[in-house]
């Protein structure tokens, strides 16, 4: 971080879809406020990626570079991608849909100077939906309900694990990652679903502390047609959830981290969203889809 009231941030996209919502977020990164950034957009071979690069490029700033990845790596991978090419100190990946506010570099820069052993730290988020209004869904009053307490949250070890394996409750979009923890975290293949889970458990497993704090700086965009909506109307989102569970619970046994382990293995909240999908499965007669969220919810 540079001097007290500056943050020197890298942020890095990983971009499939809409070129209107990449525009908002590239503008609301051009619009922070004591923050010493750079820009790289990772464009997963987007049919319409020429003219989208061409538009940004457009912008004429510098601080903003345009990598266009050949095949289609899909969301896991390329994230994983994004990781591999951060250079800065710190450096965060919002959605190509997300934004982030002004402030968010002073936000970041305040966690870690309180947190200065973190791997990853992430402001409070406010949820927005495709218009850019607030939006408080199910899943975002999950989140709430599970989030230990309303102050700062500092995790680490075990029960840090067991936290997040319980409920996913952080929005990684909104985090900022210390390079030196995050690229020493392996490629899960076949888990798009859970991959943001994924890595943030590597990190506490691998010695790191995640510090969330309570100033919001970030809005996190939630959709119907978002990539991880039309995912687990899919069904294929639970058989990815399901392999990482069974995966991460031998890893964790292996550590001796009992508390993580058998949050791993029960993975209840997890289930509880594949049983509530399957209505809307039984709806569209997609039996398939019925199938995964039902093995996935009960066995």
């Amino acid at each position: 971080m540079a001097g007290r009231d500056a943050a020197v941030i890298e942020f890095l996209v990983p971009y499939y879809g809409s070129p209107e919502y990449l525009h908002q977020t590239i503008a609301s990164v051009r619009a922070l406020e004591d923050t010493d950034w750079r820009l790289t957009i990772v464009e997963d071979a987007f049919p319409d990626g020429p003219a989208v690069e061409s538009t940004v490029l457009a912008l004429g700033d510098d601080r903003i570079r345009y990598l266009r990845n050949e095949q289609n790596l899909g969301n896991n991978a390329n994230t994983y991608r994004c990781i591999e090419l951060a250079r800065g100190d710190w450096f965060a990946m919002p959605g190509a849909d997300d934004l982030v506010n002004p402030n968010y570099g002073r936000a970041v820069a305040d966690l870690i100077r309180r947190h200065p052993n973190a791997a990853m730290v992430q402001p409070a988020v406010e949820v927005i939906d495709e218009d850019g209004q607030p939006h408080f869904p199910l899943p975002d009053k999950i989140k709430r309900l599970t989030r230990p307490g309303h102050d700062e949250v500092v995790l680490k070890g075990d029960t840090g694990a067991a936290s997040l394996l319980r409920s996913n409750w952080l929005y990684t979009p909104a985090s900022c990652y210390r390079r030196e923890h995050l690229q020493k975290v392996h490629y899960r293949a076949d888990i798009d679903a859970a991959h943001d889970l994924a890595f943030i458990v590597d990190v506490l497993m691998a010695g790191g502390e995640i510090a969330v704090g309570t100033e919001v700086a970030f809005r996190y965009r939630r959709h119907g047609t978002s990539h991880s909506s039309a995912f687990a109307r899919s069904g294929r989102r639970f058989e990815q959830e399901r392999k990482y569970f069974e995966d991460i619970q031998i890893e964790l046994a292996a550590l001796g981290w009992k508390t993580a382990e058998r949050a791993a293995r029960r993975r209840l909240l997890s289930r509880l969203n594949a049983l509530s999908q399957l209505p809307g499965a039984a709806l569209a007669r997609d039996g398939g889809a019925a199938k995964a969220m039902l093995r996935h919810g009960v066995r």
